[in-house]
Parts: C-alpha cells; sequence; structure tokens
C-alpha cells in the first residue's frame, strides 16, 4: 500500500513537472513571438497619417512656401558708424516626387542699406528638400539647393571719392533648416536658420540668419 502510494505520488508529480514545463516553453514561445526589443524598435515617433503634419509631404502634393527675414545691426567704428538693415525674401515652389522627397525652385530678392550706400541682391535655382514629421502638428524640413545670382553694390560718394557701382555674379550654396507648425491641413509656418553661401565671383559672400517660412499645400 505505501508502495503504491510512493509510486502514485511519484507519477503525478512527474507529470505535473513535465506539464509546467510545456506550459512555460509555450508561454515562453508566445512572449518571443509578441515581444519587441527596444533595439529593433522605431526610432522616430509614429505620426498619425490623418494629423495635419502627418498629411503633409505625401507623394504628387505640390506645396508654395515663402522664406522671410529681416536682420538689423549696428556698427560703432572710428570714424565710421551707423546701422545696416537686411530685407530678404525667397518665395518658392515644391513637387513631392515621393512621400517626404520634394524637388523644387526658387527665387530670392535682398536688398541691404549700410551707412556707405546699398546693395540689392537677385538669384534663383533649383533646391531639394525632405519633410520630417515628428508629432502630429510639427514637422522639420530641411532644403539644399544651388542657386546663380546677381549683386549689385551701389557706393555713395564720400569727400573726394565719387559714386560708384559694381556688379558681381556669382554660383552660390542655399540651405535652410525650418521647423513647421500645422495648424490645420493645407497650411504651415515656421522658423529655423538658413545659409547662404557663395562658390564664386570676385568677391564671396556667406549669410547666416534666421527665417521665417510659410505656405500651403494642395
Amino acid at each position: 500500500m505505501k508502495y503504491w502510494l510512493f509510486t502514485t505520488t511519484l507519477g503525478a508529480a512527474a507529470v505535473l513537472a513535465w506539464s509546467a514545463g510545456v506550459g512555460a516553453q509555450e508561454t515562453s514561445g508566445a512572449r518571443s513571438e509578441t515581444h519587441v526589443p527596444e533595439s529593433k524598435a522605431s526610432a522616430t515617433p509614429q505620426v498619425p497619417p490623418t494629423s495635419p503634419a502627418g498629411m503633409f509631404g505625401t507623394a504628387k502634393q505640390f506645396a508654395i512656401s515663402g522664406d522671410g527675414s529681416i536682420t538689423i545691426s549696428y556698427t560703432s567704428l572710428s570714424g565710421v558708424s551707423g546701422s545696416t538693415t537686411r530685407y530678404q525674401i525667397q518665395p518658392g515652389a515644391d513637387y513631392f516626387i515621393i512621400d517626404n522627397l520634394s524637388l523644387g525652385v526658387f527665387m530670392g530678392f535682398a536688398y541691404t542699406t549700410e551707412p556707405s550706400g546699398h546693395t540689392l541682391n537677385f538669384n534663383i535655382g533649383p533646391r531639394v528638400g525632405y519633410n520630417i514629421p515628428f508629432s502630429k502638428i510639427f514637422s522639420v524640413w530641411p532644403r539644399v539647393g544651388f542657386s546663380y545670382g546677381s549683386t549689385s553694390v551701389k557706393q555713395d560718394a564720400v569727400g573726394s571719392t565719387p559714386e560708384s557701382t559694381t556688379t558681381n555674379n556669382a554660383f552660390a550654396l542655399n540651405l535652410s533648416v525650418p521647423v513647421l507648425f500645422h495648424p490645420g491641413p493645407h497650411f504651415f509656418f515656421g522658423f529655423g536658420p538658413a545659409l547662404d553661401q557663395d562658390l564664386s565671383g570676385d568677391n564671396k559672400a556667406t549669410t547666416i540668419s534666421g527665417r521665417l517660412t510659410f505656405g500651403g499645400w494642395l
């Protein structure tokens, strides 16, 4: 009797141990199928495609935008003092050939007043951009392009030095990285840094500024 009880108890324990092992393997397998390691998780947030920022930048979308800035500075040197004011506007049009990748063209106008005269600049060229949405209402749209421009500098007469005008033509690298706010579909505005660097010409100029961006899309 005792031998039978011992054998039965041992057999039941073996069955329970086997069942527990199978259950653990099944649970482990189920977890391994559903668990996603952190290293495999997406590094960028998932933006709903129906949100204002998620809708911007889809393939075959056409966007019209304008960048503008006003820079005011004051310089005081021995014998030369005064303020310099620069107005700049840069309208453009971009087409998204695939989701978030855009090709476009832009024109730029800039007018600068200085104590000794003024400068007028015009440039035009192509650009490429890539839109990166990172929330329902925000995205960043870096754009880089090349342009051909003409700069006319007029120097006022000073003492015995007569008035003069010089013109410089150059190719330039143009870069802007605006952070866009999308309050609703089809409209956006934002702000970001911009760089214009002459690559040729007699007087290579470098302009770094912060620009406001506004526009809409179809």
